[in-house]
């Protein structure tokens, strides 16, 4: 059995308000640190899958962050990274 380790970041889609983001864009222009930035902020996962390879554990983690991590109608999933420890 291997270990695969899955870094995941979930974040709303551009077109979706980002109430978070607003507080920090507006917080940067109030203190004159940038009045031309856009903020969308989301969620980090670390998951780690025990599986025989690499191929099966892809398979579970696109399937975890599908139906589990994200509400497809307004946010999406990237894999920033995955390794085999």
């Amino acid at each position: 059995m291997k270990i695969f380790v899955y870094k995941i970041i979930t974040k709303l889609k551009e077109e979706i308000k980002n109430p978070q983001g607003e507080v920090v864009e507006n917080i940067a222009r109030r203190l004159l640190i940038s009045s031309n930035l856009k903020v969308n902020t989301g969620k980090f996962y670390e998951i780690k899958i025990f599986d025989e390879n690499k191929f099966e554990a892809d398979k579970k983690i696109k399937r975890i962050s599908k139906e589990i991590l994200t509400n497809p109608l307004v946010e999406t999933f990237e894999i920033v990274s995955v390794k085999e420890v």
